[in-house]
C-alpha cells in the first residue's frame, strides 16, 4: 500500500551553526532524517512558512531546500511543496548508492529498460572473470584486443584508421590535454568557437596558452575571421565540437566544415575536433578527420554515447610523427587508459550491447526532446532531434544566472553561459540538460516549473 503524505511542522536547529545558513539547513535535513524525525514522504514546510518561522528571509530557506535537492534528501515537486526523499534508520546500510550524480556535467539519460541494465550487468560480471589479469599494468595507448574494437566502434560513424594511429586514453579531456600541449610552443594560441566545451577553458589555463574565441553563424565557426586571426597571431590549433555542439546544440554543415578546413590548411593549423556527440546522431556529417586526415587530431568519447562512467576515449592522431609524443605526454599525466573499462567498453562493443545502449540513449533522448518542445517550445530553448541538452535563452525580465539558481531544487543540471564563453561577455542564456538521473516525470516537472517561472514575468 501506498505511504500517505505527512505534513510535518519541522523547524531545523540552526544553534551553533558556523557556515552558510542555507547549507545548515540542508545539514539539519540530512541529520533529522538520520534520526527519523523525518522519513521518505514527508512534506516539509513552504519556503515562506519556515522562513516566517525561524526568521530567515525566503531566498535562504529556498538555497537550503535547493541544495538537499541536490545531495539527493529532498524532491521539489511542482504546485505540490518539497517531499523528503529518502530515509535511513541508524546504523542501516544500503547496497544502492545515493544519487551523487555531478548535475552541472552534460550527460545522457539513465538506462532504464530492465533487459537492458540485466545485460549491462551481466558484461561488467563477465569482464569480472579476468580481473586479477586487468588489475596489471597495461601498455600506455590501449592493447591490440581493446584496440579492435574500438576501431570497429569507429567505423560505425564512418571513420577509417588507415590514415591515423589509435590510442586509447583516459577520457576526452586528457587526449585533448596531450594533443595540445604537443602542438603548442610558447606564445602559441588555440582559435576555437567564441562559446566552447568549458574543459578546453581549463586545459587552456593549465597550459598558459590563450584561447581566441571566433565569431560564428547558424552554421558554426565564420572562415573569414579564422583567416584573419590566423595572421594576427600564432595559431597553431583550432578546436571545434563540430556536431551537436555543447552547448549550442549546432552542427556544422558539410560545405562549412570543407571552408573551415580549406583556411586551415593554407595556415598550417592543425584541427583537434572533439566528436563526443558524432554517435548521437543516425546520419551525422562525415568527421573532419576523414575530410581532412592529414591536419586533425579526432577525439571521441563513450561518455556521451554510452555513460560517463565508461570513461574511455579513442585518440586518432595524423601520421605526421607526433604519436609517439602524444602517448609520452599521456603516459606521463594518466600512466594508461584504466584496463577494467578498457576491456568492459571493448565487451560492450563486440557483443552489441553498446549499439543497444545507444539506440536506448537515441530513442530516451527523442522522448526529452519532445517532452522541452511542449513546456518551454522553440521560443526559449534550442535543442536538435538525437541531443539531450538545449540552449534556453529565458525572458529578458530574468537573467540566466537567476533562473539557474532557481532550478538548483529540480532534478535537471542548468549551467550559466558565463562557463562556456571566451570572453567576459556571454548572452543572457543557460545550458540545460535533459539527461541523468532524472526519469521522464521528473523531466517534465522541471520543465513545467521553468516554463512557470518564464510566464510568471511575461
Amino acid at each position: 500500500m501506498a505511504r500517505s503524505i505527512r505534513r510535518v511542522d519541522w523547524t531545523p536547529d540552526l544553534n551553533g551553526c558556523d557556515g552558510p545558513l542555507f547549507q545548515a539547513i540542508a545539514q539539519c535535513i540530512a541529520e533529522d532524517i538520520e534520526d527519523g524525525r523525518l522519513t521518505t514522504g514527508d512534506h516539509l514546510p513552504t519556503q515562506r512558512a519556515l522562513a516566517d518561522r525561524i526568521g530567515l528571509d525566503v531566498t535562504t530557506v529556498a538555497r537550503g531546500y535547493a541544495e538537499a535537492a541536490r545531495i539527493g534528501l529532498v524532491e521539489a515537486r511542482v504546485g505540490s511543496g518539497t517531499f523528503v526523499r529518502t530515509h535511513r534508520q541508524k546504523g542501516e546500510t544500503h547496497h544502492r548508492r545515493a544519487d551523487l550524480a555531478d548535475r552541472s556535467m552534460n550527460q545522457p539519460p539513465d538506462v532504464q529498460d530492465p533487459a537492458l541494465v540485466a545485460r549491462m550487468s551481466a558484461a561488467l560480471n563477465e569482464v569480472g572473470q579476468s580481473l586479477t589479469q586487468l588489475m596489471r599494468y597495461q601498455p600506455s595507448g590501449g592493447v591490440t584486443h581493446d584496440k579492435s574494437a574500438a576501431i570497429d566502434w569507429l567505423t560505425r560513424r564512418g571513420i577509417l584508421v588507415d590514415r591515423h594511429a589509435l590510442l586509447i586514453t583516459a577520457g576526452a579531456h586528457a587526449a585533448i590535454s596531450a594533443v595540445l600541449s604537443v602542438l603548442l610552443q610558447p606564445g602559441d594560441k588555440v582559435a576555437c568557437e567564441s562559446i566552447t566545451y568549458p574543459g578546453l577553458r581549463k586545459i587552456a589555463k593549465t597550459l598558459r596558452t590563450s584561447l581566441v574565441g571566433l565569431p560564428e553563424d547558424d552554421k558554426g565557426i565564420d572562415p573569414a575571421a579564422l583567416e584573419t586571426v590566423a595572421k594576427q597571431h600564432h595559431i597553431r590549433a583550432l578546436y571545434l565540437n563540430p556536431t551537436l555542439r555543447n552547448p549550442t546544440t549546432q552542427t556544422m554543415p558539410v560545405g562549412r566544415r570543407a571552408e573551415v578546413i580549406e583556411v586551415a590548411r593554407r595556415h598550417g593549423i592543425a584541427i583537434v575536433e572533439d566528436d563526443a556527440y558524432g554517435f548521437l546522431p543516425v546520419s551525422p556529417p562525415p568527421a573532419i578527420a576523414m575530410m581532412a586526415p592529414e591536419l586533425t587530431f579526432y577525439i571521441t568519447g563513450l561518455a556521451k554515447c554510452l555513460g560517463p562512467g565508461l570513461r574511455i576515449a579513442y585518440l586518432l592522431t595524423p601520421n605526421d610523427g607526433k604519436t609517439n609524443e602524444v602517448a609520452e605526454h599521456l603516459r606521463a599525466v594518466s600512466v594508461m587508459a584504466s584496463p577494467v573499462l578498457s576491456a568492459l567498453a571493448s565487451s560492450w562493443i563486440t557483443s552489441g550491447l553498446a549499439d543497444a545502449v545507444l539506440a536506448d540513449i537515441r530513442a530516451e533522448s527523442r522522448v526529452r526532446r519532445k517532452i522541452l518542445d511542449q513546456t518551454l517550445g522553440s521560443e526559449f530553448a534550442e535543442s536538435s532531434e538525437y541531443g539531450f541538452h538545449a540552449w534556453v535563452t529565458p525572458p529578458p525580465e530574468l537573467t540566466c544566472s537567476q533562473v539557474v539558481n532557481l532550478t538548483r531544487g529540480y532534478a535537471l543540471g542548468a549551467v550559466d553561459s558565463s562557463d562556456f564563453c571566451v570572453t567576459n561577455e556571454h548572452p543572457n542564456a543557460f545550458r540545460l540538460c535533459l539527461g541523468g538521473p532524472a526519469d521522464r516525470e521528473e523531466t517534465r516537472r522541471s520543465l513545467e516549473a521553468i516554463a512557470e517561472l518564464f510566464a510568471s514575468v511575461a
